[in-house]
């Protein structure tokens, strides 16, 4: 069959197909042999009609894949339990450090989040005591899930630990990685100064060390890639190591197995993550293509790594690790041979110096296209997007490229004769303290962009690849805009027809009792929630809110009220009130009413501990009360307010009550923020 042979994009095509299977499988809650069913009877199909029905056999063995790959749901009855465990130390998200488990044999495999008092190596063997607690980090809407993304990971809860013990050091290969990667880092500190932990960074990804005012600034102008061991370390590392190995005559074809071996070393060393999986297949397909003097194309290489990963590791395909490394890997493909092609235009040929072209044109085209690409990903994971790395990107990627290889040949030279090494530690240094005034100086700042909806972010990719189609070359800016106003209609009338009325939005959140009101064009925050919660400010943001008309303080506890301070800079708020007297808001008494046209809001404060406030409209009311003997038969939603400030240590906290004909109470939400139409 011609289908499988002789393609200049089969693997493209074959990425694209398994990515969206892939994604259907993950997020449709269909049972996973109906996939391998009907791919069953796609082949059926394609032995009867056209071979092209092997694509539909394709997408749908991806779907059953991804499906199966999901870890099955736990037993309820597990949480909440005395536990014990023995579990090994394998990495950290936020403030948790993440544990595999080794017994008990009925949650071998599994993983679970702890919060270690002291930070142990990777590798650790622990052995764990308390209670397992279901995931419950805040979900709100418009915000990824974390609890979902972590479940897909094969976490399946945190482990309340009453009493720790170390049974066991890291072993065998991990211990002489944890060895190896300490000596980097001891040798960095000798060799760089007070620049060696952003050396650190750059070359293993450990960035705990980073001054927080360089971390500010790189984030500000969208270049904290460089402090992640990315595509762009990777290719440098390549690069350096290609050019070593032929300034030794070691023979073209040793060099692509010899680059894989050292490749496999530096992934152990700094983690497998998607940015260097796929990074490291590219540069092996370039390098093979240099060795063996055969034309590679780019975006095959991209879809061959991209396949790798997600037969390996399927449910990668909905991190913003692997979305952003392919997105801004598919931009700088596309923008090298959009660049090349222009410049082979006639009318431009040969009228543009080489060297405007080597050092301005291109690596400008390359930023503008990796910060563009990666935008809707940033926009619909974070709501935030910055313009910053276009202008960022040109002299610092150059410096950066500089300092890795030169950073390297300095701790070679050290392991000779330290002062030796020391030397070029000295040049090692100045540039990045370049590097560091020059991110001060840049212009950036954070943008916010609310939810791109996920139909524009797709429409936008592919409008991207049919530029690049060269078999519909003569219409393909018809078939582009087609594509593109289709994705701009799928975010443009859900916002366009979604209603008017007001819309009440009870948060979930670590701490505190904050809920949004939207109501006559205006944003009206009940309690501005804890300075350590991020969850209100990521909610707003997720609705495109840059500007708060009232945030009402009703209440005085710290968790309520403790986040006003984060949520002025990022906001502009046209009033605060208050039932404390403090600096720069109103004052308000501990009894009152605000009227807007569609809706009223009373509260009643005399008893702080207490708190009372409803919200009216002409068809609904709302309450909120600390106490459930206080809840209104007569209101539609009765919201039940947490009265102790504390982080949740149960499987979800009572959101909201509404009252049956019986006079009972029906829970509707247990966790979780939900939206009430008003």
């Amino acid at each position: 069959m011609t289908l499988l042979t002789g393609k200049r994009f089969l693997a493209l095509r074959c990425a694209i197909l398994i990515g969206v299977g892939l994604v259907l499988g993950l997020l449709l809650p269909w049972p996973w042999w109906i996939g391998v069913i009907l791919a069953g009877l796609s082949v059926t199909a394609v032995i009867f009609l056209s071979e092209k029905f092997l694509y539909l056999t394709l997408l749908f063995l991806a779907v059953s894949y991804g499906r199966a790959s999901l870890p099955s749901p736990m037993p309820k009855e597990i949480y909440g339990f005395p536990l014990e465990i023995e579990a090994r130390l394998i990495g950290k998200t936020g403030s948790y450090s993440v544990l595999k488990i080794e017994e008990p044999q009925g949650l071998k495999g599994y993983r679970v989040l702890v919060y270690l008092t002291k930070d142990e190596e990777s590798g650790t063997k622990l052995k764990i005591k308390g209670k397992l607690l279901p995931l419950a980090f805040p979900r709100n809407p418009g915000i990824p899930d974390r609890n979902q993304r972590l479940k897909r990971e094969m976490v399946i809860g945190r482990f309340s630990a009453g009493e720790i013990v170390k049974t066991a050091p890291p072993e065998g290969l991990r211990a002489w990685l944890n060895k190896t990667r300490e000596a980097f880092i001891q040798r960095n500190r000798e060799l760089f100064g007070q620049e060696a932990a952003i050396y650190t960074a750059i070359l293993l990804g450990e960035r705990s060390k980073v001054p927080e005012d360089l971390y500010l600034d790189m984030k500000r102008t969208g270049t904290l890639h460089l402090l992640a061991v990315s595509g762009l370390h990777v290719g440098v590392l390549v690069a350096f190591l290609f050019l070593l190995l032929r300034f030794f005559h070691v023979p073209r074809w040793m060099i692509p197995p010899v680059l894989a071996i050292l490749l496999c070393f530096y992934i152990a060393l700094v983690g497998p993550r998607a940015s260097i999986i796929r990074a490291s297949v590219m540069s092996l397909a370039v390098a093979a293509g240099f060795a063996f003097e055969r034309k590679i194309l780019p975006l095959n290489s991209l879809a061959i790594a991209a396949l790798i990963l997600l037969l390996v590791r399927p449910t990668d395909i909905l991190s913003v690790g692997f979305q952003l490394s392919f997105a801004a890997a598919f931009g700088i493909i596309l923008a090298a041979a959009g660049t090349r092609e222009m410049l082979a235009r006639e009318k431009i040929k040969g009228k543009i110096p080489s060297w405007l072209v080597k050092w301005i044109i291109l690596p400008l085209a390359l930023s503008v296209f990796a910060t563009l690409f990666t935008m809707p990903i940033l926009a619909a994971h974070f709501h935030r997007i910055t313009f910053g790395p276009i202008l960022a990107n040109l002299p610092v990627i150059p410096l950066v490229s500089l300092v890795l290889p030169l950073g390297l040949v300095a701790l070679a030279l050290s392991l000779i004769w330290l002062p030796l090494g020391q030397i070029l530690g000295f040049a090692v240094f100045g540039l990045l303290w370049i590097v560091e005034k020059l991110l001060q100086l840049l212009p950036g700042s954070l943008i916010s962009s609310g939810a791109w909806p996920i139909g524009l972010v797709v429409a936008i990719f592919l409008t991207a690849l049919i530029f690049h189609t060269e078999k519909i070359r003569p219409k393909r800016f018809v078939y582009a805009l087609v594509m593109l106003l289709l994705g701009a209609n799928l975010a443009i009338w859900p916002w366009a027809l979604r209603s008017r009325r007001p819309r009440l939005t009870l948060l979930d959140t670590y701490h505190g009792n904050v809920a949004a009101l939207q109501a006559d064009g205006r944003t009206i925050l009940l309690n501005p929630g804890s300075r350590a919660e991020p969850s209100v400010a990521d909610f707003l943001e997720s609705r495109g809110i840059r500007r708060i008309d009232w945030i009402l303080c009703l209440s005085d506890k710290a968790g309520d009220l403790s986040g006003l301070d984060s949520l002025k800079t990022r906001f502009r708020i046209e009033e605060i009130g208050s039932v404390l007297k403090d600096e720069g808001t109103t004052l308000l008494p501990h009894a009152g009413r605000l009227v807007l046209s569609s809706c009223t809001i009373e509260y009643d404060l005399a008893m702080r501990e207490r708190p009372f406030y409803v919200i009216q409209t002409d068809r609904r009311r709302i309450v909120f009360t600390s106490e459930s003997h206080r809840m209104d038969e007569e209101a539609d939603v009765n919201v039940l307010l947490n009265r102790y400030i504390k982080p949740k240590e149960t499987e979800g906290r009572l959101i909201s009550k509404t009252r049956l004909k019986q006079g009972e109470s029906e829970v509707i939400r247990e966790q979780g923020g939900m939206v009430i139409g008003l």
